[in-house]
């Protein structure tokens, strides 16, 4: 019983919360873009692929072009910016996604009157002030990302400590745990970890616990655990010592995953819902690191140790590994193939492939796949004749 006990208390420690900002003392960042540089020279957000210091051909980094030129094979004029009223654009405030098979693109500016402007596909609206900016629709794939592999999969123990869409579809029917969704019963359970809802509230993915070592222990959570959703899933996770830890979706909310920590072999056992499975130690929860774990819309369990950051596994085993450790989940773009994948850091994209090319000219890119062309995507400016400032989209297939 004292395992047991030292287990559930261990699974109330397990995978910090890191909820990301949206904008990030956005309002700051604008008196930054805004301010005047005391040199004379251009060195903010709104004016960095502006300058003569910055002149390279996006198709060919190495040629040096005049300042108003820019390769309209590999960028296309999205929008001008109002020069006289000082509008720049926030680089690390957007988007680029496929869309419905198409490109969709979004970005914000601001004014010297701090007024911000949302730009979608070419489309702009606003004024807003800085935390009225409508960004739902310019969020969409970094939405998805965080609801695949952000700590609101983590599983607390307790009905107090649950999150309310879980709360929300248990109901107790006939002395017994059941959920009902959409008007349809699932169960009886002994026990309901978690429960995610697609954003259309049509499906769910649950983890649960039928039957274990006691009544009483598997009541509490502890015993064999399950994955199931509202059709006819039912994939076994371990059995009847074991405790659920975290539960993750896919981007497409097509498979799931969960994870649970195994008394007898004290490992963490990561299966998905195709019976992809992967297993770690306990010091792998305890290093420290931030390591990435997702399950993709094919059911495989993609992960980036803690431990050993610079690889990419897939359903335990190295799939890509990079030069350098990935430090920020937000600058790796997972392909289809991994191997393929880039990870961005400091004006250099690495390869799964352990190689590297140096894109220093490029400022936050962003990596789309549109049918068979994946292709890294950012933003430049350019000013034309008249002296206003045009924001160009550009490509560089990968």
């Amino acid at each position: 019983m004292k395992k047991i006990m030292a287990l559930m208390l261990c699974s109330l420690l397990v995978f910090p919360a890191a909820q990301a900002q949206l904008f990030k003392k956005l309002k700051d960042k604008a008196a930054r873009v805004l301010e005047p540089s005391k040199t004379g020279d251009k060195k903010s957000n709104g004016d960095e692929n502006t300058g003569s210091n910055n002149n390279a051909d996006a198709g060919n980094p190495g040629q040096k072009s005049k300042r108003d030129w820019i390769d309209t094979t590999a960028c296309r004029a999205v929008f001008t910016l109002d020069g006289a009223g000082g509008e720049k654009l926030l680089y690390d405030e957007t988007s680029v996604i496929a869309k419905d098979n198409k490109l969709s693109y979004a970005f914000v500016t601001v004014n010297k009157r701090y007024e911000y402007y949302l730009v979608e596909d070419g489309n702009r609206t606003g004024p807003f002030t800085y935390d009225k900016i409508p960004l739902p629709s310019m969020k969409k794939d970094e939405d998805e990302e965080e609801r695949s592999n952000s700590s609101d999969g983590n599983i607390n123990l307790g009905n107090d400590k649950k999150d309310p869409v879980t709360l929300q579809y248990c109901k107790t029917i006939g002395g017994k745990l059941h959920i009902v969704f959409n008007g349809k019963n699932y169960g009886p359970f002994d026990h309901v970890a978690k429960i995610i809802e697609s954003p259309d509230k049509k499906k769910f993915f649950a983890l649960v616990t039928i039957g274990g070592a006691s009544a009483v222990t598997a009541k509490m959570g502890m015993g064999n655990s399950f994955l199931i959703n509202e059709g006819a899933l039912k994939q076994k996770l371990s059995g009847p010592n074991s405790m659920p830890v975290r539960m993750l979706v896919s981007n497409g909310f097509k498979h799931g995953l969960g994870i649970v920590m195994v008394n007898e072999t004290q490992k963490i056992l990561t299966i998905s819902s195709t019976g992809k499975k992967a297993e770690t130690g306990m010091e792998e929860m305890y290093s420290g690191g931030g390591g990435l774990l997702k399950v993709s819309d094919a059911g495989d369990i993609i992960s980036v140790p803690a431990q050993s950051p610079a690889q990419i596994l897939v359903n335990g085993e190295e799939a890509a590994s990079f030069k350098v450790p990935i430090t920020n989940s937000n600058r790796l773009f997972l392909l289809p193939d991994v191997k393929k994948s880039v990870y961005y850091e400091k004006g250099k994209l690495y390869r799964g492939d352990g190689s590297m090319e140096d894109v220093s000219y490029i400022t936050f890119p962003k990596v789309v796949t549109l049918g068979t062309e994946t292709a890294l995507y950012y933003y430049k400016m350019r000013k034309n004749d008249s002296g206003d400032t045009g924001v160009f989209l550009c490509k560089k297939v990968l």
